[in-house]
């Protein structure tokens, strides 16, 4: 089981994308992933379990700060137009390309 993580400011928008993420996940037939959401204050709980972390635009200029503290884990930042389309297929896609090392 891969488990993507999805990261963001205050936890809200992602909540909705997750539920998305699942959604496409199924109809994909990708029932090797787990998905969970959480907000950048709770990253010291998350990111060390997470395959890949998937990083909300609004915060993408933390990914820097992130990569080293967690040195280990795979981050890349989503789009806005797939974040904000709520686009599942493009965001498993994404998290294929960041655990295979783009």
């Amino acid at each position: 089981m891969k488990k993507i993580l999805l990261l963001c400011g205050a936890g809200i928008s992602t909540s909705m994308l997750l539920s998305k993420l699942e959604e496409a996940g199924a109809a994909l037939g990708k029932s090797e992933y787990e998905f969970e959401a959480t907000t950048i204050e709770q990253a010291d709980k998350y990111v060390p379990e997470a395959d890949v972390v998937l990083v909300a635009p609004q915060i993408k200029f933390q990914i820097g700060s992130l990569q080293r503290k967690y040195p280990d884990a795979k981050f890349s930042a989503m789009d806005m137009h797939m974040f904000g389309m709520i686009d599942g297929e493009a965001i498993i896609e994404l998290a294929e390309r960041t655990i295979e090392g783009m």
